[in-house]
C-alpha cells in the first residue's frame, strides 16, 4: 500500500494489476453529523453530484453511511479519470437545477428503506447523531439552495476527503476541491435509552451493544450471529437468516448489532434466551471453532490477490479518521493474534448495554426494563377529543408543553426540546423530542384542532419546521355519529359491555316504572325503581374490572 496526495487530497493505493480502475472518495460526514432539521441533505447533494453523469461503462455509486459520505467508481482509468473531476466540481459547487426533482427521487427511495436495523439505531440515540437512521431524509423539504451550498463548502472539501484507488493513480487525474481547514472531528454518539432495556420489534428479534472500537471487535457482530443461529436456527429450529452489523457511531465507539426473524413459538423463552445467549459470550468468549471459520473467511479475503484493493480503501478510511495507516503485515499480524479471550471484553461491553427488541407477545424478562415513554400519573386537561365521550383523551398547549392523555395519566412534550416538527399542508402535524418519543396530531381527532395547529405553528420555531410529502399525511379522523359516542362512552365509563347493558336496561325500564306507578296507583314504585338502579350502577362499577 503506497501514499500520495492528489490536489490537497490523501491518496491510498495498491497495484492490483486490474486493466481497470476503482476509485473510492470518501468524506469524513455523515448521518450522525446532521440532525433532525438536516436530515438527508447529505444525501441529496450526493445525489446532485451523481445525476446525469456520463457514465458509459463505468459504474458508479454513492452512499452515506453514519460517519461518511462515500462516491465509487469502477471502470476504463480514463473514465474515472474524467468522473471524479466532474463529480468534484459538483460537490465543490452544486447544481441546484434538478434539486426538486431530486428530493421527489428520495421520498420514493426513502418509501423502499426503514427495518428492524434502523429502529435499533433510533431507539438507542434517539432522534439525534447515530439515530437519525430511524427517520430518513425527513428534512428535504427544508434544503434550500442557499443552505445546501453552504453544507458543501464546509463538507466536501480536500483537507476532509481521503481517495482510494486499485492502481496507480493515472497522470491527469485531478480533484477540483477546495482546501478547507482540516478533518472534521466525529460528534459523540449518547445513547438517549439506559441499557438493558427490551422494545417491541414487529418484525422480529433485534439485539445491539456498543462496544470500543477496534479492527478485532468486528468480529463480535460475526460471533453473536453465529450464536444466534446456534441457538435459533439449529437447536430451536425457530429461525431462518440471522444476521449481523458492526457500525462505527464516533470516534471511540461502534454498535454490535444483530437480528433474526423468529417463530411466534418464541415468545415465552425469546428474551431469556437472548439473556443466557449474551451472558455466556461474556463469560467464555465465543465458540472456538466458529472464531476459527471466520479467522480462516477473513484471511482468505485479505490475502486475495484479486481483492487487494481492499486495502487501499481500509488505508483511506483510517486516513479520515486520524488512525494509524497499515500495510497488509500489519492487517494480517493483528488478525492472526485475535483469540477466544481477545473478545471477551467487547461482548461483555455488549452484554452490558444491551437493548432487545422482540416481537409482539413476546414475555416479558425480569433483567430487561421495558422502554416506555414517560408519564405524569395526573389526568390530562385541556380540549376534548372529538369522540367524546367515547373517548376521554385530551389535548392541552401551552406557551411552552403540549400535553395529551386520559382520566389516568398524560404525556408531556417540551416545545423547548423538539428536535423537529413535522408539517403537512392538510393540517396535520407531528411533533418529535431528542429522545426520539413523539406525537402525531391530526386536527380533526380533536375540538378546535385547527386553532390548536395554529397556535402550534406559531409557538414552534420556523427553523424546526419539516414540510412533508402530501403522501406521507397521516389520515384525517372520522367521527362517529352521536349515538355510538354515546354507547361506546358508557362501555368505556361502565367497564364493558355486559354492565353497560345492564345500565341501558336501568335507563329504559325507569320510566317504564314511573308510567306503571302512575297507572296503577303504586306511588312507591318509583322509590324501588330508583334504589334499584343506584344499586345496579354502583354495583357494576364496583364488581366489573375496567376494560383498557
Amino acid at each position: 500500500m503506497r501514499e500520495t496526495v492528489v490536489d490537497g487530497v490523501r491518496t491510498m493505493w495498491v497495484d492490483s494489476g486490474r486493466p481497470t480502475l476503482l476509485a473510492t472518495l470518501m468524506f469524513r460526514a455523515g448521518r450522525a453529523d446532521e440532525v433532525l432539521t438536516t436530515a438527508g441533505w447529505l444525501h441529496l447533494l450526493e445525489h446532485l453530484a451523481l445525476h446525469g453523469l456520463h457514465r458509459g461503462s463505468l459504474a458508479v455509486n454513492g452512499s452515506v453511511s453514519t460517519l461518511e459520505t462515500t462516491f465509487t467508481f469502477h471502470g476504463p482509468a480514463e473514465q474515472v479519470v474524467t468522473a471524479l473531476a466532474e463529480v468534484t466540481r459538483r460537490l465543490t459547487s452544486p447544481d441546484m437545477a434538478e434539486l426538486d426533482r431530486e428530493r421527489r427521487v428520495l421520498a420514493a427511495e426513502a418509501s423502499t428503506r426503514g427495518g428492524p436495523v434502523h429502529r435499533a439505531f433510533g431507539q438507542r440515540y434517539g432522534a439525534r447523531g447515530p439515530g437519525l437512521a430511524a427517520y430518513d431524509d425527513v428534512a428535504l423539504g427544508r434544503a434550500t439552495p442557499e443552505l445546501l451550498h453552504g453544507l458543501a463548502r464546509s463538507v466536501f472539501v480536500a483537507s476532509n476527503a481521503s481517495l482510494a484507488l486499485d492502481g496507480p493513480p493515472p497522470a491527469d487525474l485531478g480533484l477540483d476541491l477546495a482546501e478547507g481547514d482540516g478533518v472534521r472531528s466525529a460528534p459523540a454518539a449518547v445513547p438517549v435509552e439506559h441499557p438493558r432495556t427490551a422494545y417491541m420489534e414487529p418484525v422480529g428479534l433485534v439485539l445491539s451493544g456498543v462496544v470500543t472500537r477496534s479492527a478485532a471487535h468486528t468480529f463480535a457482530a460475526h460471533m453473536l450471529e453465529d450464536a444466534l443461529r446456534r441457538r435459533l436456527r439449529e437447536q430451536d429450529g425457530t429461525s431462518y437468516a440471522p444476521y449481523s452489523l458492526y457500525e462505527a457511531v464516533d470516534a471511540d465507539h461502534a454498535l454490535v448489532l444483530a437480528g433474526a426473524d423468529v417463530s411466534p413459538t418464541t415468545a415465552p423463552s425469546l428474551l431469556g434466551n437472548v439473556i443466557d445467549l449474551t451472558d455466556a459470550l461474556a463469560t467464555h468468549g465465543p465458540d472456538p471453532e466458529a472464531l476459527a471459520d471466520v479467522k480462516a473467511a477473513a484471511r482468505q479475503a485479505f490475502t486475495d490477490p484479486y481483492n487487494i484493493g481492499f486495502l487501499a480503501h481500509r488505508a483511506a478510511a483510517q486516513a479520515l479518521q486520524g488512525r494509524p495507516v497499515e500495510q497488509l503485515e500489519d492487517v494480517l499480524a493483528e488478525h492472526d493474534a485475535i483469540e477466544v479471550d481477545t473478545l471477551v471484553p467487547a461482548l461483555s461491553e455488549l452484554r452490558d448495554s444491551l437493548i432487545v427488541g422482540a416481537p409482539p407477545g413476546t414475555a416479558p424478562h425480569r433483567r430487561l426494563t421495558l422502554s416506555e415513554q414517560p408519564v405524569v400519573a395526573t389526568p390530562a386537561k385541556g380540549t376534548r377529543s372529538a369522540s367524546w365521550p367515547a373517548d376521554d383523551h385530551r389535548l392541552g398547549v401551552t406557551d411552552t408543553m403540549l400535553t395529551v392523555g386520559d382520566s389516568r395519566h398524560h404525556y408531556q412534550y417540551d416545545l423547548g426540546d423538539l428536535a423537529g416538527y413535522f408539517t403537512w399542508d392538510n393540517g396535520a402535524r407531528r411533533l418529535v423530542l431528542h429522545d426520539g418519543w413523539g406525537f402525531t396530531f391530526v386536527p380533526t381527532a380533536w375540538a378546535r384542532g385547527d386553532e390548536h395547529v395554529r397556535r402550534l405553528d406559531d409557538l414552534v420555531k420556523d427553523d424546526l419546521h419539516l414540510p412533508q410529502p402530501d403522501e406521507t399525511a397521516p389520515e384525517p379522523a372520522e367521527r362517529d355519529h352521536l349515538a355510538e359516542r354515546l354507547w361506546r362512552g358508557l362501555v368505556r365509563w361502565s367497564g364493558g359491555t355486559t354492565p353497560a347493558l345492564l345500565i341501558a336496561a336501568v335507563v329504559l325500564l325507569y320510566p317504564a316504572a314511573l308510567v306503571l306507578a302512575v297507572v296503577g296507583d303504586l306511588p312507591g314504585l318509583p322509590i324501588l325503581a330508583t334504589i334499584a338502579a343506584v344499586l345496579v350502577v354502583k354495583g357494576v362499577r364496583v364488581r366489573v374490572p375496567r376494560e383498557e
